[in-house]
């Protein structure tokens, strides 16, 4: 390996948690809009539903929305409880 070889790989590395941190920032940032927008969304729906259904049906329904919402807030939980990052934000080398 040349030495600007090996330059660049240095500067590449030193680069690297820069931009692993920022793909971390940006998937944060984009899961939480999703979470807020299958919170609205379950929200709009249960306040549609809940005259017209009966309570089991109800239930029923609030249970799936909010497994739709639990499927973003769960991976944010783990990130912040326990720093469990998806794999394609997973540190290198660790």
């Amino acid at each position: 390996m040349t030495i600007e070889n090996t330059i660049l790989a240095l500067i590449a590395a030193a680069r690297e948690p820069a931009d692993r941190n920022a793909a971390r920032a940006a998937w944060v940032k984009a899961t939480a809009a999703a979470w807020r927008a299958a919170q609205r969304q379950m929200d709009e729906r249960c306040d549609e539903a809940v005259t017209r259904l009966s309570e089991v049906e109800f239930e029923r329904l609030c249970d799936e929305e909010e497994a739709k919402v639990d499927a973003f807030r769960a991976p944010l939980k783990a990130v912040a409880e326990r720093d469990v990052w998806p794999r394609d934000l997973h540190w290198h080398r660790i």
